[in-house]
């Protein structure tokens, strides 16, 4: 009798020492989930913004990545300066993130409505990191996940950016008999060619930010198109 109370308990030694550690593994798991070992301040998020500064009629959001680390710490740096190049009036900035998988992307939207009234100049900075190893995905690298060369992603652009044109068409804001196709690339200043591209990973698409200026006739409830979705 005294065997089988002994063996019982034992049991249940093990079951209480196996429920331990799989809820263990379990809220460890849901730690890693959200990435909050990797965090600098766990109550926020991956992506907060640090600052609100005023630029005239505009704001300026410059995000902060809440990541330890050196990779994260250079690519908070280069944050500062990148937007501290842009530190005159009526220019707006701001930025989105999303977390893919393992990926973190993050783009900075830059709005520059210094020049002409009608007319908004575009630029962009985009930072993916891959936040298992904490590497800096390269342009490259990310062509080669979405099996894209320069050639394939520039005929593939080439193709969004025509069928941005006929929309522009459609909703009869450009008149093709006044512009055409090539007379839209070249006003909006879109360049040839891979070298300006930046890249982000948004729903497991492959997302293009290209520099250009973008043009209406009315300065109110513009419907700017930022970026381009291969």
């Amino acid at each position: 009798m005294k065997k089988n109370k002994d063996s019982v308990t034992k049991f249940g030694i093990i079951v209480v020492i196996l429920l331990i550690v799989v809820i263990g593994y379990y809220f460890y798991n849901k730690k890693n989930d959200n990435y909050n070992n990797l965090k600098i301040d766990s109550t926020k998020h991956l992506v907060y913004t640090k600052s609100k500064t005023a630029a005239g009629s505009y704001n300026q959001y410059t995000p902060f990545l809440n990541v330890k680390g050196e990779l994260a710490s250079q690519i908070n740096q280069d944050i500062e300066y990148y937007i501290s190049n842009f530190n005159k009036d009526n220019i707006f900035i701001t930025y989105d993130s999303d977390l893919n998988g393992k990926v973190l992307s993050l783009v900075i939207k830059v709005e520059d409505y210094s020049y002409v009234e009608s007319a908004v100049v575009l630029h962009f900075r985009t930072y993916n990191v891959k936040l298992d190893t904490m590497q800096l995905l390269s342009n490259e690298s990310i062509l080669d996940y979405f099996d894209l060369n320069d050639s394939l992603l520039e005929e593939k652009f080439n193709e969004r950016l025509n069928e941005y044109y006929t929309e522009l068409v459609n909703n009869e804001s450009i008149n093709e008999h006044e512009c055409d196709y090539d007379c839209f690339i070249k006003s909006r200043g879109f360049q040839s060619g891979v070298e300006d591209n930046e890249y982000y990973i948004r729903d497991g698409k492959l997302v293009v930010y290209k520099p250009y200026i973008f043009m209406s006739s009315t300065t109110s409830s513009k419907k700017i198109k930022y970026d381009f979705t291969i």
